[in-house]
């Protein structure tokens, strides 16, 4: 690939995130100061400015939470009047001003219903200072440009990842009848979980409105705006929104910027993406369309994103042949896991140390800017991990990566975001942590990350010093399942009590990243170990397991493999992956079951724990066994139905839960009501409080 030209900084106002220290906006004259209040509102700074208004980093009083809040101030008809007020210059420019006030409220009203993760969530708008404001939430990342440059050369997974949320996010808008009209690298930001999202809609438009020319002309961005967008009579449409994000798209897959638009209408001197991008790496369907984007004429352009999607992407669903392509946790192929289930993963929770300073806005300040720098670091410590198998989130507590892939990750990422932490001056506490998880998607449409796996990891690492990376007795035994000397990578610190009266078994991590290098993982490669280790024994293994513990199983069944000397030891070692005893047992007993049935009539769900023939493996289990974890007051048969109505809210994981609170349970009634605090949805919860009969519904 050539080397990438720079995009060039954006003028426009709306950037969010991490931004230069030195940047224009920052001194800009017209802007509230810092510490003004409006509403719940405090104005920390200026994110940066335009032609049609002002955006601030705010803090949120009420919620205590940073917003970004873009104010109304076309800089061409108003300015900074007496009490911080907006005021047209002129008695001429009232009117245009009133309309653009009109308009701006009106646009704010329909993107605060958008609710779409490849676009800013607009949370609310109100009128102050005799002109408005949008408050928008407050995305931490970094746009694309900066997020990139240590990412090249881009691959087709990457491009997926980035395009389709945007593609998505675009129909949304161009539904509700708006353009964008300013799509370019600079207003396309990158979250810490590897998902982009949309920014700035200072320049949209409603669709119908060419009549109204006195302020829908756009800032426009050479190289990524339509001929169309210069001109007083251009015929505007989703088809200039294509162009612009199809501008995105040829400078990702050839590093050069597009040529100006103006400049392409008569003799066009921009090489067509498909003469010289790579279609060994893109696919010559992408770059076609691409090309068909940016064409000149807008009369040949695709006219809907459906059009334009359909030319390059895949169908959702369907497999890249390069990569994996989906920015969240996705179940590995084979497994029944979907968001909202509970599965087995590796947790990693990290946050920066206090500074030493006194409280105070300076701290405070230094404080949001370090948990910024953190969010970035751990984007590029995950990023050499395949993104359907890990997702990050930027919490309040700090920030968790969940992975259900290979659980060493969780250490070789630890180890990386140690480094670059120490190299910036960055002092971190790291927690690692195995339990359960569950992803659950919020009212925006992003992805949670919840259970009891992630509140752990986050306890752990409370009791970390600062350059510590911490890891709980549960992950030291899985890493020493799938390592002979991991026992020289951990110290033991004992046991250690936090505030909600939890005991922690601590180890501190002391190994290196040599200790952690990647070894490929192939479906044979234990075929010569023993004969009976064939192919559908794996298989079946795999699938079985991934019952109880979920996506993880597929890469813990191949590591387990070398060591394995046959189908019983792979089973044994496989079992001891499972800290429940009963579910232990239960799995094992499945894995018997399943390989005496004759394969023509197997079931194919047999091998869940919730199905007829695992309950009845678990039945069979010594009384000894089966009983020890049911509460004096629980009867067996109520344990079991309750189970079964419980895996249909939260999946396979049922069983292993059920088995843990019925220890502790005292009656039916205490039973079920500890186990409705699993499932996150409030209506699903009511729904399995009335399937148990508890009438608490």
């Amino acid at each position: 690939m050539a080397e990438r030209a720079g995009p060039g900084a954006s003028n426009d106002g709306a950037g969010q995130g991490q931004q230069p220290r030195s940047s224009p906006a920052d001194s800009d004259l017209l802007a509230l100061p810092a510490g003004s209040a409006m509403h719940e509102y405090r104005i920390d700074r200026v994110l940066g400015s335009g032609g049609f208004g002002i955006t601030y980093l705010a803090h949120d009083t009420h919620l205590d939470c940073p917003v970004a809040i873009k104010e109304y101030l076309p800089r061409d008809t108003a300015g900074r009047g007496p009490g911080l007020s907006v005021r047209p210059h002129s008695t001429a420019g009232a009117s245009s001003f009133a309309w653009g006030l009109d308009r701006f409220l009106q646009e704010c009203r329909a993107l605060a219903s958008f609710h779409h993760p490849g676009i800013v969530r607009v949370l609310r708008y109100f009128t102050a200072n005799d002109t408005a404001y949008m408050v928008m939430e407050y995305e931490s990342g970094e746009p694309l440009d900066r997020w990139l440059a240590s990412r090249e050369p881009v691959d087709a997974a990457t491009l997926h990842r980035i395009v389709r949320p945007l593609l998505d996010g675009l129909e949304t808008i161009h539904n509700a009848g708006f353009l964008h009209r300013d799509i370019k690298p600079r207003n396309i930001y990158m979250r810490v979980d590897g998902s982009p999202v949309l920014l700035d809609f200072g320049s949209a438009r409603r669709l119908g409105t060419q009549g109204q020319q006195q302020l829908l002309t756009a800032v426009v961005t050479p190289g990524f705006a339509p001929a169309e967008q210069y001109l007083p009579d251009g015929k505007q449409g989703p088809w200039s929104d294509l162009y612009s994000l199809a501008g995105v798209m040829y400078w990702l897959v050839t590093g050069h910027l597009p040529t100006e638009s103006l400049a392409r209408l008569r003799e066009d001197p921009m090489p067509a993406a498909a003469a010289i991008g790579r279609a060994d790496v893109y696919g010559k369907a992408m770059l076609r369309a691409i090309d068909w984007a940016l064409t000149p004429d807008e009369n040949l352009r695709p006219r809907r994103v459906a059009d334009f999607r359909r030319a390059c992407l895949p169908p959702a669903g369907q497999p890249v042949a390069e990569a994996a392509c989906s920015p969240a946790v996705l179940p590995t192929p084979g497994s029944s896991f979907t968001e909202g289930c509970s599965f087995i993963g590796a947790v990693l929770f990290s946050d920066v140390c206090a500074a030493p300073t006194p409280a105070g806005a300076a701290a405070e300040a230094a404080h949001k800017e370090h948990r910024q720098l953190l969010a970035m670091l751990v984007s590029q410590a995950v990023a050499g991990v395949p993104a359907n198998s890990r997702l990050a989130a930027n919490t309040r507590e700090g920030c968790a990566v969940c992975y259900v892939g290979d659980p060493e990750d969780a250490l070789r990422t630890a180890s990386r975001l140690s480094a670059a932490a120490s190299e910036r001056g960055l002092g971190l506490y790291i927690g690692i942590n195995l339990g359960p998880v569950r992803v659950q998607p919020d009212p925006g449409g992003r992805s949670r990350l919840l259970g009891d796996g992630v509140a752990s990891a986050f306890r752990v690492m409370r009791f970390a010093e600062p350059g510590q990376v911490l890891v709980s007795a549960a992950y030291v035994d899985l890493i020493a399942q799938l390592r002979r000397r991991a026992a020289t990578c951990f110290t033991a610190l004992g046991q250690r009590r936090d505030p909600q009266d939890r005991v922690h078994d601590l180890y501190l991590y002391v190994g290196t990243p040599a200790a952690l290098a990647s070894q490929p993982i192939t479906a044979n490669a234990a075929a010569t170990t023993a004969s009976d280790l064939t192919p559908a024994v794996i298989e079946e293994a795999e699938r079985v397991l991934t019952a109880y513990i979920g996506p993880m199983a597929r890469i813990l069944v191949r590591k387990t493999l070398p060591r394995a000397g046959g189908r019983q030891d792979l089973h044994r070692l496989l079992a001891e992956m499972i800290s429940d005893p009963p579910a232990r047992s239960a799995f094992l007993a499945a894995l018997t079951h399943r390989l005496q049935q004759p394969a023509a009539g197997a079931k194919a769900d047999s091998h869940r724990p919730d199905s007829p023939s695992s309950a009845a493996a678990a039945a069979s289990l010594p009384a000894a066994t089966a009983g020890s974890a049911v509460g004096s007051g629980l009867a067996e048969a109520d344990c079991e139905r309750i189970g079964r109505i419980l895996a249909r809210h939260i999946g396979p994981l049922a069983k292993i839960l059920l088995r843990r609170e019925a220890a502790s349970a005292a009656d039916v009634d205490s039973l079920c009501r500890a186990l409705a605090s699993q499932i996150d949805s409030a209506e699903q919860r009511a729904h399995f409080l009335r399937e148990v009969g508890t009438g608490q519904g």
